[in-house]
């Protein structure tokens, strides 16, 4: 696991940042504070473009309660605020859709005043693990070689690590009631998380176990632009043949029991049709007996990769099915115009099935069996909490039918499904902050329907400090040991 400018980018813009290490360039974009005028006309645009777009409205909770949800929050606008006051708190709000596509974001010139400069970071790189904080790098270890990898933190700068890390998931969306994709992201990012709730200080305290002993040390700040790559697990890729612009790799890792491990890291490409089927085709050529997928942090993409890539597993004719209740962006203006949206619609009735039920278009597709190249035989399913959207969307389908054996932990996506399908981003005319708002739901066709968590695993796996350092992968370990039984 990497950290990429991207994802950084979109930590940051998830949860604010403190102003204390900017420089006065770029003081008013994050000091300038906004009327309660204005923060109300731009609350009362997200409440009305909510209610009437957002396809996740009264399946986990009644309408009413996001009625009432809107206007306390109106109601409670009586001071003006910063747009990183404003955005923690529409972030808040956001959260109780439960929905892991639905986000809030810092305008543009925000996030573009922050991308240059240079600002406080911690000297040390947080991991955590099992609700606890481990140091996973030092920076500053040419003058500071008392702080040791694997060294367990109490408290950050007075901040106990326990009510840090409660505190940062009530910032984060997810799908459902599901927990892992917010245990997911911030073991990927908790040094983001940390700097952007907690602060950029001059001084880090660090309170942490040195044997039986609690020690205290303080130190300066790092001094830089861009937060550093933190790899986390450094696997062996070398042996995997890769098509990179599909975003798979493969290779067999077991000859005598005929094992093939296939990491598909997102379905976002439109390059994996071909790949698929030069690796199916290789599947069979070589009576491999047992396929390992590997869905572990891929976040989804294209329902149509997903389709591909089911239909060379699953043995009947599956269905999915997305359905919206609106002809157009309501209060389109703020999004740029509805094109995108029309166009969309026309897609789907493309290469679905189109219906319409009192104010409700549906649109249903098919998952056929490949019949070239069909394998046939053992599979096993790797994934965790950043298993999400397209990528949990396979993992429904191949559990409803009993197609694998699933290892690892709860996907970060809803078995029943998610709202995606289009997402456009609102822009609020006086903050700016930027609403990302699915327009359709997307309902996967397997039983239970509506659980408000992922796929559960078959055999779960749970990591330990002990097991990231030096780093172990469990699933694979346990998928092989299942294999050689």
């Amino acid at each position: 696991m990497t950290f990429f400018k991207p994802f950084i980018l979109f930590i940051l813009c998830y949860f604010g940042v403190s102003i204390a290490s900017f420089s006065q360039n770029n003081a008013s974009v994050f000091t300038k504070k906004y009327s309660p005028q204005q923060l109300k006309q731009d609350a009362e645009i997200l409440k009305t473009v909510t209610l009437a777009m957002h396809p996740g409205i009264a399946i986990y909770k009644p309408k009413t309660y996001y009625e009432n949800l809107f206007n306390t929050f109106i109601g409670s606008l009586k001071d003006s605020l910063t747009q990183k006051e404003f955005c923690l708190k529409s972030k808040l709000l956001i959260g109780e859709l439960m929905c892991g596509h639905t986000n809030v974001s810092y305008s543009k010139a925000y996030l573009k005043a922050m991308d240059k400069n240079k600002n406080n970071f911690s000297p040390y790189i947080f991991l955590p693990a099992q609700n606890k904080v481990y140091v996973l790098t030092n920076l500053n270890k040419k003058q500071d070689s008392t702080i040791k990898k694997g060294t367990e933190v109490l408290k950050i700068n007075g901040f106990e690590v326990d009510s840090m890390l409660r505190y940062s998931r009530r910032f984060m969306t997810r799908d459902g009631y599901n927990e892992t994709s917010q245990n997911h992201f911030i073991q990927l990012a908790f040094n983001s998380y940390y700097l952007s709730l907690f602060g950029r200080p001059d001084t880090f305290k660090l309170e942490y176990i040195d044997g039986n002993a609690i020690k205290k040390i303080n130190y300066p700040a790092f001094k830089t632009q861009k937060i550093p790559s933190i790899p986390v697990r450094k696997n062996d890729d070398s042996l995997f043949t890769n098509y990179k612009k599909a975003k798979i790799k493969f290779r067999f890792v077991d000859s005598l029991h005929k094992t093939m491990v296939m990491k598909i890291s997102a379905f976002s490409t439109r390059k994996s049709k071909k790949a698929y089927r030069k690796i199916f085709k290789k599947l069979n050529n070589e009576k491999t007996e047992n396929l390992v997928i590997d869905l572990r942090n891929n976040g989804g993409g294209s329902m149509r990769n997903a389709y591909r890539l089911l239909s060379y597993l699953i043995d009947t004719t599956e269905t999915q099915t997305l359905k919206t209740t609106i002809k157009s962006y309501p209060l389109k203006k703020y999004t740029g115009g509805n094109m995108f949206f029309k166009l969309t619609r026309f897609a789907f009735k493309s290469f679905g099935k189109h219906a319409v039920l009192n104010d409700t278009d549906f649109y249903t597709f098919s998952i056929k069996p490949n019949t070239k190249n069909h394998y046939k035989n053992k599979v096993f399913v790797l994934i965790n909490g950043g298993t999400f959207s397209a990528s949990s969307l396979v993992s429904a389908y191949l559990k409803a039918e009993n197609r694998a054996v699933f290892i690892g932990e709860e996907t970060g996506g809803a078995i029943e499904g998610c709202n995606a399908g289009i997402m456009p981003n609102y822009e609020l005319p006086n903050t700016k902050v930027r609403v990302r708002m699915p327009a359709f739901r997307v309902n996967n066709n397997v039983f239970p329907k509506i659980t408000g968590h992922g796929i559960m695993p078959d055999y779960p796996i749970e990591y330990s400090i002990k097991d990231i350092l030096p780093p172990k992968d469990l699933e694979l370990e346990q998928c092989l040991k299942l294999i050689h039984k």
